[in-house]
């Protein structure tokens, strides 16, 4: 607990020197394990295990490259595309020590959004691997901005055009000095999912990244006998916000390639593991791999963000991984986050404190020194309970968005950011997620939160994934629809799917249609959220002419 104190309230510290803590605190003590060994030179051949310390040298090897070899000065933008795993954060922080930018990207993007992103962002150099440059990028001319092309993820020499990242480590000290960042330097540009076209770059500080993740690793009962899976995309600002706020704990974690439900299941299992951070998507997926299978009895704590986690979801995972107790069973704690790119990670949180329920919606209280408000469309604050936009202002918010003024200034009012969430505070002041204001169902004078109805239409014992949309409609403006993804073996029809909406949901607010899709043709983002835009396009001519 002592070094967890420190971590979080220690002063002066930076992104350029937060490993440095790390390491000093935690060192040898603190381990991950990864899928497989890491192909470097420098690395221990067949070494799978490895510990904070030895992380932290493999990190600075990768900033001298980037100093030494590569040329990048501070302010300098360094694209980074691997696959999911330990080069991702590795080269995040590399490119923060030396006061560079990191721009990461998710390995699942392709030609044209990575095209947008390198030159939106305006980087010269760029690390990838050999999986990913040849499903997403395939030919190097698509981006005439990159001067260096350095291959991760190979052992000796790269194919001709690009450079070593094995070679060129191999001729670099395992030592880095810090540049000099001051905690509202930005350190990383992390682009929003693109779901009203082609995505926007969140600026990101120091200052941003460490004091909400500081915090959260004190409050939360997680340290170095902890162990963890993590599955999440390390390019996306939540997973790398987890694997910082872990960092501060000291906890010890595996780190999977990418989100399998049936091999996390098998790695709690397996390896004991007391803790599991996802999407609300990713538990559903868990759900639907009978998890009845495995010993989950080692869970000690949970954790959402991302999307609004369904409360009858939360209730089965506890009670999979109930365990006896002396006072009857004792079950894992559940923290959920309310977070998103523009405020790096995590503005809110539900302590996961024993004893303490929360009601269905709630996302917590702000975290220090974080403030909230829901306000109407012209800023002011709304009274408690009543629904509105919530804005935030703290050390988290974006400064802006890269080279976009236009956005920045809709984006942000008198230093407030305009999250694009509805949401309502209590008279104890906690705060409720409501919807995505681009989300809500404006339906003959009704408003329909899309989330309210999906919580309602995972009731039915068939429905296994569920997106509610607001469809063009004659007279009505929009009226909801529900797209579903049914559980194996079921039989159901969306005719009967309607039936049943119709007679548990109230006649305002229940899809007036539902069509029912396999769960692969259900577009999902990076953090596995739905994509609603690319839903509201398929279908926005299914009720076209009637009335």
């Amino acid at each position: 607990m002592l070094r967890k104190l420190k971590m979080a309230f220690t002063p002066g510290v930076t992104m350029a020197t937060h490993p440095d803590m790390m390491a000093s605190l935690y060192g040898d003590d603190s381990y991950f394990l990864v899928e497989e060994p890491l192909p470097y030179a420098v690395c221990p051949p067949e070494k799978t295990r490895i510990t904070f310390g030895e992380w932290w040298a493999l990190v600075q090897r990768m900033a001298n490259v980037m100093r030494e070899n590569l040329g990048v000065r501070p302010g300098d933008r360094v694209a980074i595309i691997p696959r999911n795993g330990v080069e991702v954060p590795a080269l995040i922080m590399a490119a923060m020590r030396i006061g560079a930018v990191a721009v990461p990207m998710n390995y699942m993007l392709r030609g044209k959004e990575v095209e947008h992103i390198v030159e939106d962002s305006g980087a010269t150099v760029l690390f990838t691997d050999p999986e990913v440059f040849a499903a997403s990028i395939r030919d190097r001319s698509l981006l005439p901005g990159i001067e260096h092309w350095v291959m991760a993820g190979i052992s000796g020499e790269a194919p001709p055009g690009f450079e070593s990242l094995d070679v060129l480590m191999s001729g670099v000290s395992d030592h880095c000095e810090p540049a000099a960042l001051d905690p509202d330097d930005v350190v990383g540009i992390f682009y929003t999912s693109g779901t009203t076209g082609f995505p926007k770059g969140a600026m990101v500080t120091s200052r941003g990244f460490l004091e909400s993740q500081r915090r959260a690793a004190a409050l939360l009962p997680m340290g170095p006998k902890d162990f963890g899976i993590l599955s999440l995309p390390l390019a996306h600002v939540f997973g790398f916000a987890i694997s910082v706020m872990g960092s501060c704990a000291g906890v010890n974690g595996y780190i999977m390639r990418y989100f399998d439900p049936d091999k996390v299941l098998a790695l709690i299992e397996e390896h004991r593991a007391s803790l599991f951070v996802g999407v609300p998507a990713m538990y559903a997926f868990l759900l639907a791999r009978n998890p009845e299978k495995y010993d989950l009895t080692s869970l000690r704590l949970l954790g959402s963000s991302a999307d609004a986690m369904p409360p009858e979801h939360i209730d089965r995972l506890r009670e999979l991984a109930a365990r006896p107790g002396l006072l009857g069973k004792k079950r894992p704690l559940f923290a959920e986050a309310y977070g998103m790119v523009e405020l790096t990670g995590l503005a809110a949180l539900k302590p996961a404190l024993r004893g303490l329920e929360w009601p269905p919606g709630c996302v917590g209280f702000p975290v220090p020194p974080t403030r909230v408000k829901v306000a109407d469309e012209s800023g002011r604050k709304k009274p408690r309970g009543e629904a509105g936009e919530l804005m935030v202002k703290g050390p988290g918010v974006t400064k802006g968005y890269w080279k976009n003024p236009e956005a920045t200034e809709l984006a942000m009012v008198d230093g407030w950011f305009r999250t694009g969430d509805m949401a309502k505070r209590d008279r104890w002041g906690r705060l409720f997620f409501v919807d995505r204001v681009k989300d809500v169902i404006k339906c003959g004078g009704y408003s329909v939160f899309s989330v309210e109805v999906e919580e309602e239409v995972l009731q039915h014992p068939d429905v296994e994934e569920v997106a509610v949309i607001g469809i063009p409609h004659r007279t009505m403006g929009h009226v909801p629809m529900a797209v579903v993804c049914i559980r194996e073996g079921s039989r159901v029809t969306g005719e009967e799917l309607s039936a049943w909406c119709r007679d548990n949901i109230a006649s305002y607010k229940a899809p007036r249609i539902v069509r029912i899709i396999p769960i692969e043709e259900m577009p999902y983002g990076m953090t596995l959220k739905i994509m609603k835009k690319d839903l509201r396009d398929r279908f926005a001519d299914v009720l076209e002419g009637q009335t």
